[in-house]
Formats: C-alpha cells, structure tokens, sequence
C-alpha cells in the first residue's frame, strides 16, 4: 500500500509545534516535504523504519526544524553561508533545514549509494537547485576541496558523538557552526566531546536545553590529520592519551 502525507497534515504539526514562520521562509516548503516524506515512506526500509505518517512527520521534521529554531534563537551567531549534512540518509535533517533556506546553498553527504540516488531523485523532484548531493564517505570527503568550505554542518545518529564531530568540524570555516543530534549525553561523552572539539579547532557551545543536540563553534584551523580513517575513529576515539599518538 502507498504511502501519501498530504500538505496539510505538515502544516497542522508545523503549527502545532510553533512552527508555522518557516512556511514564510519558504511558500512552497509543505508542498515539497509532502513529496520528500512521501517518496521516503514508499522506499525501501533501510531509509526509514518509520511507516505512519504522523510518526514520520514529527521525527524527520518537527525534530529537525524544532532544533534549527533552538539553534537560531541561542545566544551565537549562526552563519548564512552553505551548509552540510553528514550521512544525510534519508535527508533528515539536512532537506528540512534546507528546503527552509532556499537562499542557502546546501550539500546532502552519504556513501551509500542508495541513499544519495533517493535524495538526488528527490532533490530534482523538488526543484530545488541550491541543493546538492554527494556520494562520498565524510572520513575521505574531508580532504578533498570541500574542506572548511562549509559555515554549517549538521548530523543525526552518524556516529557516536566525538566522532562525529571529527567528521563535522573539518568541513566548517573558522566561525562556522557544528550541531549533531545526539540525545542527551552522560557526563562522560560531554567531557569526551569537548576534549575532541578543543583538539579539532572548536569549542562546545551549549544551546538551551533538552541537552540532545551536540553543538560546537570553530575558533581555529583543524589540524590537517583530521578526520583519521573510520577504523581509527572507531577504535580511538581522540581523548587527552590518544590525541597525539
């Protein structure tokens, strides 16, 4: 059985969440997420577990828009120069962040050639040409000539937290901003994850809470090292013993 989300049921959970401003962004944005979560729902399961509508409306984009609200609302400049979403999947959170800043030139980032086919197909579906897509592992994407060309970088459920802001924080200008959806951390991984981003070139800047998005600014160059191969980040990952092996 098909799948279809309908415009109007995003635009009664946008409004039911406070969001209805970001369809001022973007007249057209129900209409291409309806298209998006749609075609989404009707891929194969490795894009989604999710089947219900309802279900698969809050988490791929009341989630993802409700913490770009809490990101522009925090006291931190937020850059307005191009963005990227690391192992984007499905798109989210990337495409909702995206379609809602039609001005902002975006990059959707996964190896997987199944998912970057999707988001391309969706993508030209759209219409939305400030959209970009790359099929590349983010580990070898990072020191290639995307390095440090990004103002944002964002991610969901891409690797445990510090190393996904070793995958992140290259990507990012100095200035620019890093947010990773995480959940709430233990007071371990917080200390873990600010340690990483001191050795990346960044600084942890806590957003209101819940204490579920991982956010770090950019103060200095990262060293050209980094990212190391995902082995190496898998089974070290940096810490205070590590840092300079």
């Amino acid at each position: 059985m098909a799948h279809l989300i309908d415009q109007q049921q995003i635009r009664e959970a946008l409004s039911l969440a406070g969001l209805s401003y970001v369809e001022d962004l973007n007249p057209n944005l129900a209409a291409q997420l309806s298209i998006w979560l749609s075609g989404m729902l009707n891929a194969p399961r490795n894009l989604t577990a999710i089947r219900e509508p309802e279900a698969a409306i809050h988490k791929h984009v009341i989630e993802p828009l409700a913490g770009r609200h809490r990101l522009i609302g925090a006291d931190l400049p937020v850059p307005h120069g191009p963005m990227i979403d690391i192992g984007s999947g499905n798109g989210a959170p990337g495409l909702p962040f995206a379609l809602c800043e039609p001005e902002r030139a975006s990059t959707l980032l996964d190896s997987r050639t199944g998912a970057a086919d999707f988001l391309s197909e969706i993508v030209a579906l759209l219409d939305a040409p400030h959209i970009g897509v790359l099929r590349e592992r983010a580990e070898l994407a990072a020191h290639t000539e995307v390095r440090e060309g990004f103002s944002l970088a964002i991610s969901r459920a891409v690797a445990p937290p510090a190393t996904a802001l070793e995958l992140m924080v290259p990507f990012l200008q100095v200035g620019g901003i890093a947010a990773a959806w995480t959940g709430e951390l233990s007071l371990a991984e917080k200390h873990l994850a600010a340690q990483t981003a001191h050795e990346l070139g960044a600084e942890i800047t806590p957003i209101d809470p819940p204490e579920d998005i991982l956010v770090a600014t950019k103060i200095r160059p990262t060293n050209s090292r980094y990212p190391r191969s995902w082995n190496q980040m898998r089974r070290r990952p940096l810490s205070p013993s590590r840092i300079r092996d």
